[in-house]
């Protein structure tokens, strides 16, 4: 790969060869989302087609010549249209929101290649991102600094790749910028290290650079020395260097995290050892959460990150909401997964997110595209999740240089399930025995689902087994877990006992279930009783309890009881 060949000067390249769109199309084909209904298609071949006003060269069986289309963004570029030569098919629309948080509307530009690259239709962006040198003043929000030039752009994607995503060394400078401008910027407009709550000095400058394979972010800044000798002593400066280490693992991208930190007090060190080790860890909890972002970075801190920083993997995970992919931070400390946040809200269990309004809050791992879902919709007689048909890129090469960086692959496909918003209409026993669950949608719609379904759906689940419900963190976003069925919040407004031994419980939906049931339905992550907690004894019977405190009243057992 050659990463010199990255010359657009837009922040971000995104290019797509002729196999991804074979993928794509027999995706669509194999799901009779092309031709007319009733007749069969074959496709053998897609080819970039640079004949007349023509994109592509799609090759059916059974016809004599070749079936020519024209791929265009739709107004806002979240659209990719396919026009084809063929009268009696109509335009055929594909959901393109590749890129999150762009700038004005993404180019698509077509590009030739030669005996070292592919032929390539190129997606083109400029990055919702403060961009302006660190000398300037931020343009006001909304407006943002020109760059890029459609005519300069030249593929990059290698023969037999599918797909190729570059950043130029120019990118990785605006994403400094942006750092500077918006996570080291007071509401003042100065610079406060490590910000104003907490001020101990000015930080004086943020660079991003490729260096032997690897992404260096370096904050430099300096802390005023507080002494009679004030104009002798120089004033210490900080500089705090986070190495992404980007990895390529069975086609996916993740990152290593290091940091080296240096605080130089001359000759004078002595003075403010202590207190440079103290503000050396707080410093790098906050510049790990400017690459994690999210709630992640505030359990990154709470975990302790000190000075000597634990072996921190980041992977850039993907989720469907509302049909689109999203990007999740998934982190491990020394190769412990840190576990998202379990909200109940609205009547489901929810994961917490942290809320997007600056736009721009992965940094450099936020830009990456992986998967593209190209349809989203209920299945046939299915009205609890809806299923979405994704193009994937299986990353297998990648490089990092002076120039910048490119990361490419092949294109596979993939199937994800987002869970319809539903209520539980009933639980329906024959004798002792739970039979089947009764759901309905929020339309009113309803689907009855014998037990075993209803655990196997489970366990296709993001969610796995029994799990803690916290309150929604403050400037938290909310997304129902990936899956076919999301697990619903039910409120106990009553219970059943037998010899003070708790049989049955009612829920605020005025539907009931017998204790053990309910337990296995909450292990398995199909409900959730709120307010009160699973307690699983190792040698006796799970139960309910409330959270331990020093009042009565509010004990499971002191219900109301039926």
């Amino acid at each position: 790969m050659n990463t010199s060949r990255i010359l657009s000067g837009f922040d971000v390249e995104f290019q797509l060869g002729a196999n991804w769109f074979f993928t794509a199309l027999n995706l669509m084909n194999d799901h009779k989302l092309l031709g007319p209904p009733g007749v069969p298609i074959i496709i053998s071949n897609v080819a970039i087609s640079f004949k007349d006003e023509w994109d592509l060269e799609i090759d059916i069986l059974g016809f004599g010549d070749p079936v020519f289309a024209k791929a265009s963004l739709n107004t806002n570029g979240t659209a990719l249209i396919l026009t084809t030569s063929l009268p009696f098919i109509p335009p055929r629309t594909i959901p393109f929101s590749v890129l999150k948080n762009v700038a004005g509307t993404p180019e698509l530009v077509k590009r030739k290649g030669n005996e070292e690259f592919e032929s390539v239709l190129i997606l083109l962006a400029n990055l919702n991102i403060r961009a302006e040198s660190q000398n300037d003043q931020p343009l006001p929000l909304g407006q943002h600094l020109e760059r890029g030039d459609a005519s300069a752009a030249w593929s990059f994607l290698p023969i037999g790749k599918d797909v190729a995503f570059g950043l130029s060394k120019e990118t990785f400078d605006r994403f400094a910028n942006n750092i500077w401008h918006t996570q080291l910027r007071a509401s003042d407009g100065t610079h406060p290290l490590p910000d104003l709550d907490n001020k101990k000095g000015d930080w004086a400058s943020v660079s991003m650079t490729p260096k032997n394979g690897k992404l260096h972010i370096k904050l430099e800044g300096d802390i005023p020395v507080d002494s009679p000798i004030i104009d002798i002593v120089p004033d210490p400066h900080v500089t705090i260097t986070l190495i992404l280490s980007p990895m390529v693992n069975n086609g996916k991208l993740s990152f290593s995290i290091e940091s080296e930190t240096d605080i130089d007090m001359s000759i004078w060190g002595n003075i403010l050892g202590a207190i440079g080790g103290g503000l050396t860890g707080g410093i790098l909890g906050f510049v790990i959460g400017l690459v994690t972002g999210g709630i992640m970075s505030v359990v990154l801190v709470g975990a302790g990150i000190g000075i000597v920083l634990g072996a921190i993997i980041i992977e850039i995970a993907e989720v469907i909401i509302e049909g689109e992919v999203q990007k999740v931070i998934k982190a491990k400390i020394d190769g412990e997964p840190l576990s998202e946040i379990h909200c109940c809200e609205r009547g489901y269990v929810h994961l917490a997110q942290k809320s997007q309004d600056d736009g721009f809050n992965l940094s450099v791992l936020d830009s990456i595209p992986s998967s593209i879902a190209i349809h989203t919709a209920n299945p046939v007689d299915e009205i609890l999740y809806k299923q979405s048909l994704l193009v994937t890129s299986v990353f297998d090469d990648l490089i990092v240089d002076n120039h910048g960086f490119i990361v490419a692959g092949t294109s596979s496909t993939e199937e994800k399930f987002q869970p319809e918003k539903i209520s539980i209409n009933s639980f329906n026993y024959n004798g002792d025995d739970l039979i089947s669950i009764n759901y309905k949608r929020d339309d009113g719609k309803e689907q009855s689902l014998a037990i075993e379904e209803v655990y196997n759906r489970a366990s296709q689940s993001e969610l796995k087994g029994s799990f803690k419900i916290f309150t929604k963190p403050d400037g938290a976003t909310l997304r129902l877990a990936e899956g076919k069925l999301a697990c619903v919040c039910m409120k106990p407004v009553a219970i059943r006992q037998e010899d003070t031994i708790v049989q049955q419980i009612k829920f605020e939906s005025g539907n009931s279930i017998e204790v053990p049931d309910a337990v296995a339905l909450q292990n398995a992550a199909v409900i959730n009783v709120v307010g009160y907690q699973l307690i699983k004894p190792l040698d006796y019977n799970a139960y309910y309890r409330a959270k331990p405190d020093f009042f009565k009243d509010n004990n499971f057992e002191s219900l109301p009881v039926y």
